[in-house]
């Protein structure tokens, strides 16, 4: 072992120390170690070196990269997806239409029901269910005893009635008679009395008695009282007779009015055509019995369609009677309106009806369906983009926009407003020329940025 390992592993002997007496002298040291004398010491090598110095701070590139990375990508929670899985769809300035697309069934534009009100006994039919009628044209005809005793029972008690009419006003008129004549009568006696008291008041100082005169004049007072009196009963009786017959013939207006509507019922055993149609839903047969407000069948129109459609309930507060809708049939657009709004709600849906307003399909048959649009709003020039999945799961509040080298997407805050199935109108966030992912964004929920592969 040379002399500097000795050293360093503290060997070697210390400074001032006699050498002992039998130790040997020291073998001559190899020609290739180096030779100490006592005042020779070791040199510890350098810590801090070019080269250490270099490492350290390549090791703090790679640290501060990482960290960035991490930062960049790791909180932003990036993920890695291709091109193929997503659709992407540009910004762009055009027309945006305000519809909402509809699915609804062709159905007869008036439809009259039929139905019986007294019911009866089918005795006969005359039209076959499906056949072409006319309005007026009779279908059946049902018989209903009970109604038919009714509609005699009731012309009976209005003949009574218009008897017992006759009669007050028979009554009255010889109550009228009598009493003239009472009147007529006095009226002689009084003019006679009033002539013999003229003639014979003149006379009361040249021999005619004053108790003569006085019996002329109470005559005359009696006979004028007598003419009150008959003049009184006369309008008593006048009265009576008068508010008699106005009852009887009130009590016989209404009997007529019953009568009428008696008679209507039994002319209703007939069943006809309301109106020209076709008749639907008519299986009468001979013998049948037919309960009182029975639906029989209906008489549809032919000639006028309409399309009762459902509408999704978001829109309920936005369709309305008198909107525009148009309709694609035989290569040709058709005009409709709005006719009727249902209120109630099932399923998620309410109904609306809509009437061609012009010319109709020539190829439309009942139950048939068809896809009209109804118009919510009116046309504009906007920025658009094409609707997708994307919107019902952001709620138009952000998108994933594309880079320009296309090779990112990137979470952004926009605003969104009016949509139709194919477009959405953009109000701020986006410019013409931008690409958007337009594709569902279930696994991009929590995604801030998007790098293709």
């Amino acid at each position: 072992m040379s002399v500097i390992a000795k050293f360093r592993q503290g060997k070697g002997p210390q400074a001032g120390a006699p050498a002992p007496e039998s130790a040997q002298p020291a073998a001559a040291p190899a020609s290739d170690a180096p030779t100490l004398s006592a005042m020779d010491r070791a040199v510890k090598p350098q810590r801090i070196t070019p080269v250490r110095v270099v490492g350290a701070l390549l090791i703090l590139i790679v640290l501060a990269v990482g960290v960035f990375g991490y930062l960049r990508y790791g909180l932003t929670k990036t993920l890695s997806v291709s091109t193929d899985r997503v659709t992407i769809s540009a910004v762009e300035k055009g027309v945006f239409s305000d519809y909402v697309p509809v699915t609804g069934n062709v159905a007869p534009q008036d439809t009259v029901f039929l139905d019986t009100v007294e019911g009866g006994q089918v005795t006969e039919v005359m039209a076959e269910d499906g056949a072409a009628v006319a309005a007026g044209m009779p279908l059946a005809r049902l018989k209903n005893t009970r109604l038919e005793l009714e509609v005699l029972g009731r012309e009976a008690q209005l003949t009574e009635s218009q008897n017992y009419l006759a009669n007050a006003r028979l009554a009255f008129q010889q109550s009228e008679l009598r009493n003239q004549r009472d009147l007529m009568s006095v009226d002689r006696e009084i003019a006679r009395t009033q002539d013999q008291l003229m003639r014979q008041k003149p006379l009361e100082n040249e021999g005619v008695s004053k108790s003569v005169i006085f019996n002329l004049e109470a005559d005359l007072a009696h006979l004028q009282a007598d003419r009150k009196s008959i003049e009184d009963s006369q309008t008593a009786e006048r009265g009576v007779a008068k508010s008699n017959v106005a009852q009887l013939e009130s009590s016989i207006g209404r009997m007529t009015q019953s009568l009428t509507l008696v008679r209507q019922n039994l002319n209703n055993l007939t069943v006809v055509a309301p109106i020209g149609g076709q008749l639907t839903g008519f299986n009468l047969k001979v013998g049948e019995v037919v309960s009182p407000g029975q639906r029989i069948g209906q008489v549809d129109t032919v000639d006028a369609f309409k399309i009762s459609a459902m509408v999704d309930e978001f829109y309920l507060g936005r369709v309305a009677i008198g909107q525009s809708a148009s309709l694609e049939a035989d290569g040709k657009s058709y005009a409709l309106t709005v006719a009727k709004v249902y209120p109630d709600v099932k399923e998620r849906q309410f109904q609306v009806d809509l009437r061609f307003t012009g010319e109709t399909p020539k190829s439309l048959r009942r139950g048939q369906t068809m896809r009209p649009r109804i118009e919510l709003g009116e046309t504009a020039d906007s920025l658009i983009v094409a609707n997708g999945p994307f919107y019902d799961e952001t709620g138009g509040v952000w998108v994933l926009v594309i880079s320009g080298d296309g090779k990112a997407a990137s979470r952004r805050d926009v605003t969104l407003g009016r949509r139709n199935p194919d477009a959405i109108e953009v109000v701020k966030g986006l410019a013409v020329g931008e690409r958007v992912i337009t594709s569902s964004y279930e696994s991009f929920k929590d995604v801030e940025r998007i790098d293709f592969n």
